[in-house]
């Protein structure tokens, strides 16, 4: 697998040298070093593995599990190194400031941990913050397979790998570079809408990038909270369309819109916003009840009043940790337990019930929306729904430990924010010791790959260390 982390070293190189041309753009020469060096140091390692190793070898899926893994740890490493250079931060807090921008979680330690406003910063750190976000939206990996000349099942063991299964082209690396073309052009019309809106071009290009992400970084301090009614809108289309599968969009693309309307996750998201918003409006209002659902559900972490205000009731908190736990649509730019598991899950639950009124030898096929599932299809969507709940459990607890002063309410939707890639904060992260800042980095990476990458990372290194 070395050849395969060269192009990992190389491609963390590419990508740190984009805000260069930002920094040249607003004169900010005295920041450049901060994403040259580690593009430098990265790219030499890179090269150095490829004049070094040269194999080809048959990958299988643990190695692939591990090779993620291992290439979003380094992509959050080599990350955090602008932020230690032009801002000053520790290295814990740059690695957690990377690491939400790479997973797309929109967690921020600027606001508080050591002095900063997210406003301080220059042009070219912002939009290092937005573009790890938009990077990370969709995934290391499908960048990497959008670009390298590996095709056939190396390609979809990676695919696979990054928690994606959906193929809408014959190769993967032809639906990986559709991906991105969508992606892009999503990122054009947010940009477009935001400026129309009356956005600033650089905050509708930094906005749209971690809109369409469903990241939630924001260059302003209190996000969305200063924005009107049109602005507004276009980051709740871009929230929504970041949340629907990628799958759906290339049908709506086609001219099948029906298969957009009719899926059944687009129906249950925004049935569950609807809901939501209804459930919050008496006491935050119809506006900021919509926007907020919205970005709990699609994962993304935009507010419209900063951070959750603390008196905020238990209810509300609640509502919103439900909608994050849920997530957004498969094979989308969301994270969490994924629309299409609940529904599965549910459907289940409601056939064992009709069975259960049948004489013993009906035959009852599991049919959700017109589409037959299988035993395997409900064991993985109830096996991946427990793993994940009992990782925020087991992490929200830890966190009780260490944050005694903080309510369970609290900590559990911080802990449901960070593991849903979500970034929606009651301020336990702007003071949280290191520990539990280690525990939300875990929480972050882990949910952006739906965990099992680094079960699978954690029992290889146990197996080196001979634990096992």
């Amino acid at each position: 697998m070395r050849d395969l982390f060269a192009f990992i070293f190389l491609l963390i190189a590419g990508i740190l040298l984009v805000p260069v041309l930002v920094a040249a753009i607003y004169m900010e020469f005295s920041h450049i070093p901060s994403f040259v060096l580690p593009a430098a140091i990265s790219g030499g390692i890179g090269i150095i593995f490829r004049k070094k190793y040269d194999e080809e070898g048959n990958l299988r899926l643990g190695e692939a599990m591990l090779l993620v893994a291992i290439a979003w740890v380094l992509m959050s490493g080599f990350g955090a190194v602008p932020y230690i250079i032009s801002l000053n931060l520790g290295p814990l807090n740059a690695m957690f400031e990377s690491a939400a921008g790479f997973t797309a979680t929109g967690l921020t330690i600027l606001q508080g941990a050591e002095g900063w406003l997210v406003e301080v910063p220059p042009h070219s750190m912002l939009f290092w913050r937005s573009f790890t976000q938009w990077v990370g939206g969709v995934g290391v990996v499908v960048l990497f397979l959008a670009i390298i000349p590996r095709t056939g099942r190396f390609a979809r063991l990676l695919f696979e790998s990054e928690a994606r299964e959906e193929r809408m082209l014959p190769r993967i690396k032809d639906t990986a570079r559709y991906i991105y073309k969508a992606y892009l052009l999503f990122t054009i019309l947010g940009i477009i809408g935001f400026v129309l809106g009356g956005m600033g071009l650089f905050a509708a290009v930094n906005h749209s990038m971690t809109g369409i992400a469903t990241g939630g970084f924001s260059v302003t301090a209190d996000s969305f909270a200063g924005y009107g009614g049109p602005i507004l809108a276009v980051a709740i289309f871009l929230m929504i369309m970041g949340a629907i599968s990628f799958a759906l969009h290339r049908k709506a693309f086609d001219g099948n819109w029906r298969a957009l309307l009719n899926s059944w996750e687009v129906r249950l998201m925004i049935g569950l916003i609807a809901l939501s918003a209804l459930a919050l409006a008496l006491d935050v209002g119809i506006k900021n009840s919509i926007f907020q659902t919205t970005s709990a559900l699609t994962g993304t972490g935009f507010s419209t009043t900063g951070l959750i205000p603390g008196d905020w009731s238990s209810f509300q908190k609640g509502v919103l940790t439900v909608l994050m736990v849920l997530g957004g649509g498969y094979g989308s730019t969301s994270s969490a337990i994924k629309l299409i598991r609940s529904i599965i899950i549910i459907g289940t639950l409601l056939w064992i019930i009709k069975r259960a009124f049948l004489p013993d030898r009906a035959i009852v096929p599991l049919k959700i929306g017109g589409v037959e599932y299988e035993e395997k299809d409900v064991m993985e969507a109830s096996m991946y729904a427990f793993i994940y709940i009992g990782f925020l459990i087991v992490s929200s607890l830890l966190i009780m430990i260490l944050m005694p002063d903080w309510s369970g309410i609290d900590v559990i939707f911080e802990s449901a924010s960070a593991q849903g890639n979500v970034g929606l904060s009651v301020g336990i992260t702007e003071v949280a010791p290191s520990p539990v800042k280690w525990i939300l980095i875990g929480q972050m990476l882990a949910g952006r790959l739906e965990i099992l990458p680094y079960v699978a990372l954690f029992y290889k290194i146990t197996q080196k260390i001979g634990l096992h």
